[in-house]
């Protein structure tokens, strides 16, 4: 994997985990939201925030 796609994946995943937090998600079972991989965070902040769709991160 390119440092370039590491980063947009990184960028990505603490942007759901900003949005997350900020609705008051700080973990996932026994797993902190940092642990999660990206499919993860996305499924569960469509979970907790079903209205959004498309998540443009």
């Amino acid at each position: 994997m390119s440092e370039q796609t590491y980063s947009d994946i990184q960028r990505k995943k603490n942007s759901i985990i900003d949005s997350l937090i900020h609705l008051g998600i700080y973990k996932k079972g026994n797993k902190q939201l940092y642990e999660l991989t990206l499919h993860e965070l996305k499924a569960e902040y469509h979970i907790v925030n079903p209205a959004i769709q498309d998540l443009s991160f």
